[in-house]
Protein backbone atom coordinates (compact mmCIF):
# COMPACT_ATOMS: atom_id res chain seq x y z
CA UNK A 1 0.00 0.00 0.00
CA UNK A 2 2.78 2.43 0.89
CA UNK A 3 4.53 1.73 -2.41
CA UNK A 4 1.33 2.57 -4.28
CA UNK A 5 0.91 5.84 -2.37
CA UNK A 6 4.54 6.81 -2.91
CA UNK A 7 4.40 6.12 -6.64
CA UNK A 8 1.19 8.15 -6.97
CA UNK A 9 3.02 11.10 -5.45
CA UNK A 10 6.42 10.69 -7.06
CA UNK A 11 6.42 7.87 -9.59
CA UNK A 12 8.62 8.39 -12.65
CA UNK A 13 5.89 7.62 -15.21
CA UNK A 14 2.61 8.63 -13.60
CA UNK A 15 3.48 10.41 -10.37
CA UNK A 16 2.41 13.93 -9.54
CA UNK A 17 5.93 15.18 -8.69
CA UNK A 18 8.39 14.21 -11.42
CA UNK A 19 12.00 13.71 -10.41
CA UNK A 20 11.15 12.65 -6.88
CA UNK A 21 13.54 10.41 -4.97
CA UNK A 22 11.50 7.82 -3.07
CA UNK A 23 13.17 6.38 0.03
CA UNK A 24 11.41 3.39 1.55
CA UNK A 25 11.20 3.08 5.33
CA UNK A 26 9.23 -0.03 6.25
CA UNK A 27 8.14 0.38 9.86
CA UNK A 28 5.15 -1.99 9.66
CA UNK A 29 4.98 -5.47 8.14
CA UNK A 30 2.04 -6.44 5.93
CA UNK A 31 -1.16 -4.46 5.48
CA UNK A 32 -4.29 -4.25 7.61
CA UNK A 33 -5.88 -6.29 9.05
CA UNK A 34 -2.69 -8.34 9.50
CA UNK A 35 -0.28 -5.44 9.96
CA UNK A 36 2.44 -6.01 12.52
CA UNK A 37 4.61 -3.36 14.05
CA UNK A 38 5.02 -1.17 17.09
CA UNK A 39 4.53 2.49 17.82
CA UNK A 40 8.21 2.63 18.82
CA UNK A 41 9.21 1.14 15.46
CA UNK A 42 7.10 3.68 13.57
CA UNK A 43 8.56 6.55 15.60
CA UNK A 44 12.06 5.21 14.88
CA UNK A 45 11.14 5.22 11.18
CA UNK A 46 10.06 8.87 11.39
CA UNK A 47 13.32 9.77 13.13
CA UNK A 48 15.34 7.86 10.52
CA UNK A 49 13.54 9.65 7.68
CA UNK A 50 14.28 13.04 9.24
CA UNK A 51 17.96 12.15 9.69
CA UNK A 52 18.12 10.90 6.09
CA UNK A 53 16.57 14.12 4.77
CA UNK A 54 19.07 16.21 6.74
CA UNK A 55 21.95 14.09 5.46
CA UNK A 56 20.80 14.42 1.84
CA UNK A 57 20.12 18.14 2.23
CA UNK A 58 16.87 17.77 0.29
CA UNK A 59 13.25 18.56 1.10
CA UNK A 60 11.32 15.54 2.35
CA UNK A 61 7.80 14.33 3.01
CA UNK A 62 6.81 11.38 5.18
CA UNK A 63 3.77 9.46 3.94
CA UNK A 64 1.98 7.57 6.70
CA UNK A 65 -0.78 5.32 5.37
CA UNK A 66 -1.50 3.89 8.77
CA UNK A 67 -3.40 4.69 11.91
CA UNK A 68 -4.07 3.79 15.50
CA UNK A 69 -6.82 4.82 17.89
CA UNK A 70 -4.18 5.82 20.44
CA UNK A 71 -4.41 9.54 19.76
CA UNK A 72 -1.24 11.46 20.52
CA UNK A 73 1.20 8.58 20.18
CA UNK A 74 2.98 10.13 17.16
CA UNK A 75 2.58 13.83 18.06
CA UNK A 76 6.11 14.45 19.35
CA UNK A 77 7.83 12.63 16.47
CA UNK A 78 5.77 14.44 13.83
CA UNK A 79 6.33 17.78 15.58
CA UNK A 80 10.09 17.11 15.63
CA UNK A 81 10.00 16.21 11.93
CA UNK A 82 8.07 19.39 11.15
CA UNK A 83 10.58 21.45 13.12
CA UNK A 84 13.31 19.99 10.87
CA UNK A 85 11.34 20.90 7.73
CA UNK A 86 9.91 17.44 7.04
CA UNK A 87 6.16 17.41 6.39
CA UNK A 88 4.01 14.40 7.29
CA UNK A 89 1.07 13.31 5.15
CA UNK A 90 -1.34 11.08 7.09
CA UNK A 91 -4.22 8.89 6.00
CA UNK A 92 -7.65 9.82 7.39
CA UNK A 93 -8.53 6.13 7.52
CA UNK A 94 -10.91 3.74 5.83
CA UNK A 95 -13.55 3.31 8.52
CA UNK A 96 -15.73 6.38 7.85
CA UNK A 97 -14.94 7.64 11.37
CA UNK A 98 -13.83 11.08 12.48
CA UNK A 99 -10.09 11.20 11.74
CA UNK A 100 -9.60 13.20 14.97
CA UNK A 101 -9.92 9.90 16.82
CA UNK A 102 -6.84 8.40 15.19
CA UNK A 103 -3.13 9.07 15.03
CA UNK A 104 -1.30 10.28 13.00
CA UNK A 105 -4.42 11.74 11.32
CA UNK A 106 -5.20 13.87 14.39
CA UNK A 107 -1.74 15.43 14.68
CA UNK A 108 -2.17 19.18 14.06
CA UNK A 109 1.11 19.47 12.12
CA UNK A 110 0.28 16.61 9.74
CA UNK A 111 -1.64 17.04 6.51
CA UNK A 112 -4.48 14.52 6.73
CA UNK A 113 -5.85 13.17 3.46
CA UNK A 114 -9.20 11.46 3.00
CA UNK A 115 -11.44 10.47 0.13
CA UNK A 116 -15.04 9.57 -0.47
Amino acid sequence: HGTHCASTAGGSNHGVAEGTIIVTVQAVLNCAPRARGSHAGIIAGIEWAVDDAKERGLPAIISMSLGTNQVGVFDDAIRAAYDEGVLTIAAAGNSNDDACGYSPASVPLAVTVGST
